[in-house]
């Protein structure tokens, strides 16, 4: 678990970097707002796109 202080895009509290079998996610721990990354989507001609990642406490990311 990594915390990341103050960085919560909608209350500015402090935000905790998990995984589980669903993937891996953002949560805060005052308002409990969660922010999910993506995973590589694979295009029909079977190449990688673009990774967008998730930066905690960007305005992109809420």
């Amino acid at each position: 678990m990594i915390l990341y202080l103050k960085a919560c895009p909608r209350c500015k509290g402090d935000v905790k970097y998990e995984s589980d079998v669903y993937g891996k996610f953002l949560e805060c721990l005052q308002c409990g707002f969660l922010i999910s990354s993506r995973k590589n989507e694979r295009t029909e001609s079977g190449e990688e796109s673009n990774r967008e990642k998730v930066a905690a406490g960007s305005e992109a990311a809420a």
